[in-house]
């Protein structure tokens, strides 16, 4: 009987740290924003193994749907400039590249590897500091 009790207990428990957790997750604006950028990553990744133009034009363009979501997010005060201003210059650099053929894949692959440059650049300036991070917490 006491094991059953035990049971029920832990079960519970653990029904509620799922839920109050899985709520966080999906909820947490911060969370979609990092799968926002790791998306980007991935087509970009891609967009520069693609081995065909039509391959390389798609992963472009998936690439840009999640840019223009990135440009949409909710940026704190402190970061909204610096984040917007390099997302735009990304954007700005992206939209300036031709649509890839069979002639020029290489050169608009190349023209593409050009824009982790500014990704790094950002990313420097737009990291959060360990007291902003922290106190993001309680917000």
């Amino acid at each position: 009987m006491q094991r059953l009790s035990l049971k029920l207990v832990l079960s519970a428990l653990s029904l509620i740290l799922l839920v109050a957790f899985s709520g966080y997750s999906s909820a947490g604006e911060p969370l979609n924003l990092k799968k926002t950028m790791k998306q980007m990553r991935l087509h970009y990744k891609h967009a520069l193994d693609a081995d065909s133009a039509q391959g390389f034009n798609q992963n472009l363009g998936e690439f840009k749907t999640y840019l223009k979501s990135a440009q949409a997010y909710d940026f704190s005060p402190e970061r909204k400039v610096i984040s917007l201003e390099g997302l735009d210059k990304v954007a700005r650099f992206v939209d300036a590249i031709p649509p890839a053929t069979a002639d020029n894949l290489s050169l608009v692959q190349q023209e593409l590897s050009t824009i982790d440059q500014l990704r790094t650049e950002y990313h420097k300036k737009a990291k959060p500091g360990l007291w902003e991070m922290f106190l993001s917490f309680f917000k």
